[in-house]
């Protein structure tokens, strides 16, 4: 990739951010949110809070200027001595071959600028830069508490791949960030001797949480009983210490002088969970440092997702990794670009951290930085199973064998697929691949942001799933009324003082929806929930009384299992988050009865498997602790996927029927009719099956269905001859039976936004123009869902599908796409490979 030219004063980010972290919200919002602990070993003993104000003002090192001479040697000669002379500036050290930092007797009396332009006028500089700082990134747009523990590892396929092998310990992983908690008790056995180049010293201990996190993605102590579990359990963790201290910054110098001692003292792979808009030539000279001595270099594509460069993740010989959310789409946070290579799951990601008072514990996060080490990880799994393979090997067998989960082929969003470990290990296994040369990256183009359509003025407020939950439980929030896509601050207020849970991201319209654990050691007594909008600065507030719990609750789950004999089937319950606790089992009874009672507050993973059958699940269920929140799924196991979802021989093509060799299936009669003449594939996507018969969940009656990307279409003979022949089925209904949507806030519809009292929900700007303009009531049937972020896209769930805003296609047909709910529901069930 070209260097498209250095920016003086250049800042440098972290690409990833913990969520809770005062240190990631934009610098002038002023703000001190209490970081909310997972609730893991650590947690309940280790509270803690991050009051650190950063300051970003500073871009570049005051006194210090990079050089990097023409001819090999020393910065001696007669010309350049006096130009160093006139600005008082001595050689201090060589950050990498070739390359010296001058550092001035008095930094603030230097114009650095004006040096910078002097030496590369000497002509015996191939350049001379400042020594540029890096901060800390800011949170992605949507900080918000999503996912399962480590639902990473399980979206990796890393259990399957630990059969094959577990990792080496000959494996190094260099962590180039803010050091190592080289105590913690998930990391202590794993640490190799590191560098601080921020204190110059060897002690590259953690103080400020990023680098923990990092490290135990990587490789955290597994299978040990406690704690999470690292992607690659053999390898081992070299803490390079770049950046640091109250701002959590670092130049230029620090992270290329960390590039340099990772490479020269044993490191197989450098995981770089930093970067920034653009690059400096003592980067790139770092970066080709460590891919000439067969290192891998693995840094996060980053949070601002504006079509341009990120680096050093944009350098040709870096492997860049975007973020990826539980249903397998690129977050809205995630960085984009003909840079990015590979993705990973970067949306709740749970791991090792260190806090402000040196308490040891676990935490969520988003971000391309948590993305990053997933692939590092899995790039060690790699490693161990070949030790001769190059750096370059690895690298081409993990994108060679990642799920391709964007378009066909390679994409801007996706790379070349989200990382796959059990595939990347298997393929490592057949040898080395075959060599080959990478193809030039076009240039970015910039995509134009949404422009919203504003609501009518309301006041901001708040709403509650329960007003009296119990220490540890789970807050399902919803907000309205607040300025549009800003983050808000959510805090807990008692008499004695405001306790930060979090933040939130409004959409378009103001509102938001938010999930939070309530801490573990929260007293019982009278609160308020606080939020506050920190660009507006609107304010809302909603009393609520915590409750003691005993960590149990009074909510119920319960179902029937449908599709033949329940001989031998267990139905598993397992704590996702917002409650602690192990994976709860039950056998179904003779009649295919289930239930789990006395649960706690929060979000539950179900799934159910029998001898013989096709495994069902997971589904997603959202309880709030009380006895009057009792969910009923019903759940159908097959003992056989249909057949109708083999792949069919090639059909030749008339009127009445199309064949796709996309996906080897066909579609013909009504249903061809009903897909063409509502939007075909822009629509609805490819047919992933062919007409087959399935029991209906909605009234148990069979009708002839066929199944596509995004929804499922039915064939109702009592409507024949009428417009409601072929029907979408209520997949909207169906994957989001277990959950609890809040109802939305009542006013007069306009040309602009529309409430619906048949669901209590509304529908407004670029969701409500495409409801209308494709089909409205008929098609998508009523709204059940206000706006929410999920997996870091704005949402809205209606009765037939889910609307999903892609940011990126802003101002194209595509800014709003239909969620993949026929894939969906067909993995549920086990019909196609998850």
């Amino acid at each position: 990739m070209t260097n498209t030219g250095k920016r003086l004063g250049t800042r440098y980010r972290f690409a990833g951010a913990l969520l809770t972290l005062l240190l990631l919200l934009p610098a002038s919002l002023g703000v001190t949110p209490q970081s909310t602990h997972a609730q893991g070993r650590f947690a309940a003993d280790n509270a803690k809070t991050f009051n650190r104000q950063v300051d970003r003002s500073i871009d570049h090192v005051p006194g210090e200027v990079l050089i990097k001479l023409r001819e090999p040697g020393t910065p001696s000669s007669r010309i350049l001595t006096q130009m160093m002379d006139c600005f008082n500036l001595a050689v201090a050290d060589e950050v990498v071959p070739g390359v010296y930092k001058l550092s001035a007797a008095d930094a603030n009396s230097l114009d650095v600028n004006a040096a910078v332009t002097a030496l590369e006028s000497t002509g015996l500089v191939a350049y001379a830069q400042p020594n540029n700082v890096y901060y800390a990134d800011q949170t992605p747009n949507d900080p918000q508490y999503a996912a399962g523990q480590q639902w990473s590892l399980t979206q990796i396929q890393a259990e399957q791949a630990w059969d094959i092998t577990t990792g080496s310990t000959n494996i190094v992983v260099a962590i180039l960030d803010t050091g190592t908690a080289t105590d913690h008790p998930d990391l202590q056995e794993k640490i190799v001797p590191g560098y601080d180049f921020y204190n110059n010293d060897d002690n590259p201990y953690d103080d400020f949480g990023h680098g923990t996190m990092t490290a135990g993605i990587v490789g955290a102590i597994s299978n040990n009983g406690e704690g999470v579990a690292g992607v690659s359990w053999g390898a081992r963790i070299m803490p390079v210490k770049v950046l640091g201290g109250r701002n959590g910054s670092g130049s230029d110098e620090m992270v290329a002088r960390g590039i340099r001692w990772a490479v020269d003292h044993g490191a197989n792979i450098i995981n770089a969970s930093l970067g920034g808009g653009d690059t400096s030539p003592v980067q790139d000279d770092a970066v080709k440092y460590a891919h000439d001595h067969n290192v891998l270099f693995v840094a996060a594509a980053g949070n601002t997702p504006d079509g341009k460069p990120h680096y050093p993740a944009a350098n040709d010989t870096v492997l860049s990794v975007g973020a990826t959310g539980r249903s397998d789409t690129v977050t809205g946070f995630s960085s984009y670009g003909p840079y990015v290579d590979i993705s990973a799951p970067g949306v709740g990601i749970l791991s090792t951290t260190w806090g402000g008072d040196g308490g040891l514990g676990y935490e969520y996060g988003n971000g391309t930085s948590f993305s990053c080490p997933i692939v590092s990880g899995v790039a060690a799994l790699v490693w161990s199973i070949n030790p001769s393979f190059t750096a370059d090997d690895v690298r081409y067998i993990l994108e060679d064998s990642a799920d391709d989960v964007g378009p066909v082929g390679y994409d801007e969003y996706s790379g070349r697929g989200r990382v796959n470990a059990l595939r990347a290990v298997q393929l490592a296994q057949q040898g080395p691949p075959p060599a080959r040369t990478p193809t030039p990256p076009s240039q970015p183009t910039n995509t134009p942001g949404p422009t919203a359509t504003q609501a009518p003025v309301q006041g901001p407020n708040l709403q509650l799933d329960t007003n009296e939950p119990s220490p540890g439980s789970l807050l399902a929030i919803t907000g309205g009324g607040f300025g549009p896509n800003e983050i808000v601050d959510l805090a807990l207020q008692s008499a004695g003082g405001n306790r930060g849970l979090g933040t939130a991201q409004s959409g378009a319209q103001g509102g938001f929806r938010a999930e939070v654990a309530l801490p573990s050691d929260t007293a019982p007594g009278a609160y308020s929930l606080v939020a506050v909008g920190t660009t507006s600065k609107l304010t809302a507030k909603l009393d609520l009384t915590v409750v003691p719990g005993s960590g149990g609750g009074r909510s119920m789950v319960r179902g029937t299992i449908r599709g033949g004999t329940p001989t031998g089937v267990v139905v598993h319950l397992k704590p996702s988050i917002g409650v602690n606790g192990p994976e709860r089992t039950v056998a179904a009874d003779a009649g295919g009865q289930y239930s789990f009672a006395n649960l706690a507050s929060g979000i539950y993973s179900l799934s159910a498997t029998a001898p013989g059958v096709l495994p069902a699940g997971p589904f997603t269920v959202e309880l709030d602790g009380t006895a009057n929140d009792i969910k009923t799924l019903d759940i159908t196991l097959a003992t056989a996927r249909p057949r109708a979802f083999d792949r069919v021989p090639q059909l030749a093509n008339t009127a009445s029927l199309s064949y796709f060799p996309e996906v080897g299936h066909s579609l013909r009669g009504s249903f061809l009719n009903f897909w063409k003449n509502n939007g075909g594939l822009a629509i609805f996507g490819y047919p992933i099956s062919e007409e087959f018969p399935e029991v209906s969940s909605t009234d148990g009656k069979t009708y002839t269905v066929q199944y596509f990307e995004r929804n499922r279409f039915e064939y109702h003979p009592e409507f024949v001859g009428t417009p409601n022949e072929v029907l979408m089925g209520l997949l909207g209904r169906q994957v989001t039976q277990g959950r609890n949507f809040l109802p939305g806030v009542p006013f007069q519809s306009t040309p602009t936004q529309a409430y619906f009292p048949e669901t209590q929900h509304s529908l407004s700007g670029a969701f409500l123009k495409y409801w209308q303009g494709h089909g409205g009531l008929a098609i998508f049937g009523y709204p059940i869902s206000e706006e929410l972020m999920e997996n870091g896209f704005l949402v809205q769930y209606f009765e037939r599908n889910r609307f999903e805003y892609h940011p990126e296609f802003a101002g194209t047909p595509n800014d709003v796409l239909l969620g993949l709910l026929g894939t969906e529901v067909a993995r549920r069930n086990g019909w196609v490979a998850p």
